[in-house]
């Protein structure tokens, strides 16, 4: 009862005109700043100020201005989940050639499709980027621990749902790990198997220490540390939100997608690709050391000018933020 009544307000809801929602953001976030001062609101604007302090980031983004593009992401979120499309007509894809070339390097000297691991974090309408990765394969497995009641754990699996891609609990983690890798590795036989998740927030899990504007972090890349060590490639990729363009400058960029002038597109880009057992083939673990060319601290860099790039979009508000 409870399922089906939480499906329907939610169809509704998302139906409803920006205006709407505009209306409803100036009505009840001055409510929500009002009682989160010492919480999710003060957290973001202690962040936000120390990471000020770090020459590498420059931009004038507000607290407000946080919170704002969190809401706005999460409808364009949940509209793509339920592929409106109004917001599906908006997405654009950039630097394909990573993912494609990702897939095409991931097989053994025999021929066999190897697992792939797509990374990203909470930025953007980031709830998008697992079904995108379904473009590229049949065969992909998102790993994701919702919060809240059982009802709306099942409403959330339902709308990223997708014939092609499969969603784990973290305690499935390691029956699906023996499916990925362990001889006969069943998930591959029809195709190389996409693994995906996010490693900017984590619950029940230890996470890498690394290092965020000058500030100690917790970033949760120890599983895709060792699925590269086990034999899996890496592809990081994001999404973020920019002003329409025109189209011939999407083109020259390698970009395809739908875009519309006036309107906000949802860009989904694949960013790096890192060959299975990096740290091994990159450089001797002493060198590494000194160098700082380490698998992990070379993700947390990348992730650190995804912040820098579109601060508004990224969940400062997160409660483990800069802590160890």
């Amino acid at each position: 009862m409870k399922l089906t009544f939480y499906k329907t307000a939610l169809n509704i809801l998302l139906r409803m005109p920006n205006w709407f929602f505009a209306a409803l953001f100036i009505v009840a976030f001055p409510i929500y700043k009002a009682l989160h001062q010492k919480r999710a609101y003060g957290r973001t604007v202690a962040h936000l100020q120390k990471a000020r302090a770090f020459r590498g980031f420059t931009a004038k983004c507000t607290a407000d201005d946080v919170f704002r593009g969190i809401y706005w992401n999460a409808i364009d979120s949940y509209r793509g989940l339920a592929r409106l499309k109004r917001t599906t007509d908006r997405i654009v894809y950039e630097n394909e050639n990573v993912m494609m070339e990702a897939l095409t390097r991931s097989k053994s000297s025999d021929g066999t499709p190897l697992p792939l691991a797509a990374i990203s974090i909470h930025q953007g309408a980031f709830e998008l980027l697992h079904r995108s990765l379904c473009r590229y394969s049949d065969n992909v497995h998102l790993i994701t621990d919702s919060v809240g009641d059982e009802a709306t754990r099942q409403l959330l699996k339902e709308l990223r749902s997708d014939e092609h891609l499969t969603e784990y609990h973290p305690d499935e983690l390691s029956q699906l790990l023996r499916n990925l890798f362990a001889p006969p590795a069943k998930l591959n036989k029809k195709g190389n198997a996409i693994l995906a998740m996010v490693v900017d927030q984590g619950r029940h899990t230890k996470g890498c220490m690394e290092t965020l504007f000058g500030m100690p972090s917790t970033l949760y890349l120890r599983l895709p540390e060792k699925v590269n060590q086990m034999g899996a490639g890496i592809v990081t990729f994001r999404t973020f939100t920019r002003a329409a363009s025109n189209c011939e400058g999407f083109r020259e960029k390698g970009c395809r997608g739908n875009q519309h002038r006036g309107k906000n597109e949802i860009v989904i880009r694949f960013e790096t690709y890192y060959p299975p057992k990096f740290d091994q083939r990159n450089n001797s673990t002493d060198q590494i050391k000194i160098s700082g060319t380490s698998l992990t601290s070379s993700i947390a860099k990348e992730i650190e000018n995804w912040i820098s790039e579109n601060p508004s979009e990224w969940s400062w508000n997160y409660h483990g933020n800069f802590r160890v």
